[in-house]
């Protein structure tokens, strides 16, 4: 570099100032390159450290990784058991309202060996249904369970000549529980919604189980009061719930979407003598009177009339056809006044004939005397008893959407009977008066019962229970059929101020009992005695 320097000049100060030009830029490459190097080497310490510190995440992913495939493992083997433990203890279910689907009547007439044969062709109706869904359901226990009340199911039975003692019966159900350990026939006793709270309690049980794989229901398709309960297992894509229909099924039953099945072989296809069946659609069924049918196969018999006391015609005599007397129409004489001595003339020639007179009696019948000639020795009155006003038959409403509609009632005036009737109340407590002794006249439960009877109710009094009685909900609900009901079917109130704390609001089986202005319209009437409703 000297000797460049040289060549290019003499002169020192220029060759000092490119000499120190030079080296300034020397230094600052330099500085440059160090800085470079600087940085790099803290970049390679970051970036080992970053490593570092993936090494040790990674081997913490790596450990992880292999304790969830391990628990993975571990749960899809526990899975697999359940599985398997689910697949073994599963079961098939059968329920039965017995008082709606009866057994076939070849089975009822022999209990004794009807009832095993009754329960393998029911065991093996299941089995073929199960079949022909494709399920892998062969080996899977079937339980059944029928729920009945024994005591009128019998008496049905017996009345329909379908058994000849009510005895049968019972002996029936003893055998059909026996002749399977998963097979039971249950006896709810005596009241309407024994039966029907049983299979509604069982339903929701087994369905919720789901072990439970299939459910045949039957003896239901013929009551209305089950589909409320029905709707809240609609849309389920699993096809659980399977309907058997027995007797023909209400249309409303068809448009919840259930598979419905018959076993024919199994159940009777037809109501018994002694009960009614509609088939209409969309009609409540006929109310029952609490005047039972008559005994006997074939169409129910209507209620016969008490039998009037005997009658006998009184003829006029020559002498009474000239009277003013009217005598076009015949004259009833109670046989509890004493009579004519049945007699004729040709017996009793010397007889002056007969002369009657009509008096009115005070209780408004006629009261007839017969004299003869010679005297009033053979004075005899006769009281005729006026006929009684033939009773009214009663009526039941209900709106479009087949609910009993109730006659409008309101609260009982102030009166002393409040108070008479709230110190009576109290006199008896703990007991309480007994509802059908006082608003039916007739107590079914009889010596049996342990309400009061004996207390006397005046008219108002009674009045104030009746309205007391009309404030509780009926355990039919909308859907009752009883013409001698003294409860409420809906709230009785309008409007109603009570909310949340009215026993008809939101109730369990039937929602709101609030019915609107529209809602309290009749739509059908049925008449007591008539087996047909009446459309308004």
């Amino acid at each position: 570099m000297g000797s460049s320097m040289m060549l290019n000049g003499s002169d020192p100060t220029a060759i000092t100032a490119e000499a120190s030009s030079r080296l300034n830029h020397y230094f600052q490459v330099d500085k440059e390159r160090q800085t470079f190097i600087h940085n790099i080497l803290e970049r390679v310490e970051a970036d080992a450290k970053k490593i570092n510190e993936l090494e040790l995440d990674l081997e913490d992913q790596k450990s992880s990784r292999a304790n969830y495939q391990a628990k993975a493992i571990n749960l899809e083997n526990e899975v697999r058991r359940l599985a398997q433990q689910l697949d073994k203890d599963s079961f098939v279910v059968v329920l039965i309202d017995g008082d709606g689907a009866k057994f076939a009547d070849e089975y009822l007439r022999d209990p004794m060996s009807g009832a095993e044969r009754a329960a393998i062709k029911l065991k093996q109706a299941v089995r073929e249904s199960l079949r022909d869904t494709g399920a892998d359901l062969e080996d899977i226990p079937i339980l059944v369970r029928v729920y009945a009340n024994l005591n009128d199911l019998s008496k049905s039975l017996r009345l329909s000549r379908v058994i000849d003692y009510d005895d049968d019966m019972r002996l029936f159900a003893e055998r059909f529980t026996n002749s399977r350990a998963e097979f039971d026939f249950v006896n709810v006793g005596k009241g309407k919604e024994n039966a029907d709270s049983k299979i509604r309690r069982m339903l929701n049980h087994y369905y919720r189980n789901i072990q439970c794989k299939k459910i045949f229901l039957a003896g239901c398709c013929h009551d209305n009061g089950y589909l409320h309960d029905l709707r809240d297992y609609t849309g389920s894509v699993d096809n659980r719930l399977v309907l058997l229909e027995t007797t023909h099924a209400e249309p409303g039953f068809r448009a919840l979407g259930f598979p419905i099945l018959r076993f024919d072989e199994v159940f009777r296809s037809e109501p018994l003598g002694n009960e009614t069946k509609h088939i209409l659609p969309n009609m409540p069924p006929r109310p029952r009177s609490p005047v039972q049918p008559s005994p006997g196969p074939g169409p129910i018999a209507r209620p016969t009339q008490p039998t009037p006391k005997q009658t006998m015609v009184v003829s006029p005599t020559q002498e009474q056809r000239q009277s003013p007397i009217p005598t076009s129409t015949p004259v009833s004489v109670s046989t509890s006044s004493p009579v004519l001595p049945s007699s004729t003339p040709e017996q009793q020639p010397n007889l002056p004939p007969r002369t009657s007179s009509v008096i009115s009696s005070g209780n408004g019948g006629t009261s007839i005397s017969y004299a003869t000639a010679g005297g009033v020795n053979d004075l005899q009155n006769v009281t005729v008893k006026a006929p009684k006003p033939k009773k009214q038959p009663r009526v039941i409403f209900y709106n479009m959407d087949n609910y009993r509609i109730d006659s409008p009632t309101q609260h009982p005036p102030r009166t002393p009977a409040q108070s008479s009737y709230q110190a009576k109340f109290q006199a008896i407590k703990p007991s309480v008066f007994c509802n059908d002794h006082y608003l039916k006249g007739r107590c079914k439960w009889g010596i049996g019962c342990d309400k009061t009877h004996d207390a006397e109710l005046t008219g108002p009094e009674l009045a104030i229970h009746r309205y007391k009685a009309r404030t509780s909900l009926c355990p039919a609900g909308p859907y009752c059929v009883d013409y001698d009901c003294y409860l409420s079917h809906h709230c009785p109130r309008a409007p109603c101020t009570r909310g949340e704390m009215c026993p008809f609001y939101d109730t369990e089986k039937w929602g709101d009992l609030h019915l609107t202005k529209d809602q309290l319209q009749p739509a059908t009437r049925w008449t007591e005695g008539i087996d047909l409703p009446e459309h308004i």
